[in-house]
């Protein structure tokens, strides 16, 4: 049960986090509480419509990511793969959007899906790559992600699964990850600029 030991490693040091940042009355503290509060008890639809996303929404992004922490050390036994996969995946964002790139890359790790066919559409590894790549300032292997995503075929909407997103993290290189999944100027092309990175993975399940 390796999760398990990371998890209670985790907690002890995110509690001494939050502990030495209620001295500012942080709101995001009490909402975080609240939440934590019910997680043992929701299953996992009733945790990402009430959970994380919630706290999420608030931009309590730390929050948001020890919630995720807390529901898979919680609920080890019954989520299954995909589920567990899809909220390592989200924990990596909410993280990255606080600002805490090497909790978001040890989520990333087991973001990957290992049973992935070769050619598989979306070809989910590879995107969780790019991510993986921005996160440790390797622009070579972004690169190579992105080429790897280029190779997949289109879906029927006409576009490949997770390009467009891929490059935001190589337009946007410099820039914190809030602005690579929000602003529109991290898109390759202007006549994108409608859609969003949100709009393009929020969807998404680990495949």
């Amino acid at each position: 049960m390796k999760f398990g030991v990371f998890a209670i490693v985790f907690l002890l040091w995110a509690g001494s986090v939050l502990a030495q940042e209620s001295k500012s009355v942080d709101p995001c503290i009490a909402y975080g509480q609240e939440v934590n509060q019910q997680v043992s008890e929701w299953d996992y639809a009733q945790f990402e419509e009430n959970g994380w996303r919630v706290l999420a929404s608030k931009k309590c992004f730390f929050a948001a990511g020890s919630s995720i922490v807390i529901w898979l050390s919680t609920h080890e036994k019954e989520a299954t793969p995909a589920q567990t996969r899809t909220l390592r995946y989200h924990a990596a964002r909410v993280f990255a959007m606080s600002g805490r790139s090497q909790i978001a890359q040890i989520h990333l790790k087991q973001a990957k899906n290992p049973d992935q066919e070769a050619g598989a559409v979306p070809d989910w590894n590879s995107y969780i790559d790019a991510f993986s790549a921005w996160l440790s300032r390797d622009i070579s292997a972004l690169r190579t992600s992105i080429g790897q995503l280029a190779l997949q075929a289109e879906d029927e909407n006409g576009f490949k699964p997770n390009l467009i997103a891929a490059k935001r993290f190589l337009v946007c290189y410099s820039r914190p990850y809030a602005s690579i999944e929000t602003d529109p100027v991290c898109l390759e092309e202007k006549k994108d600029a409608t859609t969003t990175t949100n709009d393009a993975i929020k969807e998404n399940s680990a495949q």
